[in-house]
């Protein structure tokens, strides 16, 4: 059961050499976060401070998907010049997560992004306003 506390780390980054890219990183307790919709960074650098509820909800959601046993690297066997990387560090409950993948998600066998990386995805951009 989670209380409300962010964990001691997070940063989660996702991205390539076209698309959208997503960078958010925890800073003392607020996330900062950079959005670009093509490729690149943006240089603007939002912050956000989730409230206890935001934070339970997304750890929730992480220990429900399993992020906890997420492997340290996914990569596709599946070679195409349209490559996604992403990477996950956080760390909670005194365990630390740090998971990459590179057109390879937990959950699929293929370069198709997976139900559960694309919830988790989902989760953060809730977690940073970016559904309102």
């Amino acid at each position: 059961m989670h209380d409300g506390t962010p964990p001691a780390a997070f940063e989660f980054y996702i991205g390539g050499s076209v698309g959208p890219s997503l960078y958010v990183r925890l800073v003392e307790g607020r996330l900062l976060y950079e959005y670009a919709s093509a490729g690149g960074y943006s240089g603007v650098v939002t912050e956000v401070a989730p409230t206890p509820e935001e934070w339970v909800r997304f750890l929730e959601t992480a220990d429900r998907l399993g992020v906890r046993e997420w492997e340290p690297e996914y990569v596709s066997p599946y070679s195409c010049s349209d490559v996604t990387y992403w990477y996950l560090r956080m760390e909670m409950g005194g365990r630390t997560v740090v998971s990459r993948g590179a057109n390879g998600y937990p959950g699929s066998a293929g370069p198709e992004v997976s139900g559960e990386f694309r919830e988790f995805r989902a989760a953060v951009e809730r977690l940073i306003g970016m559904d309102r």
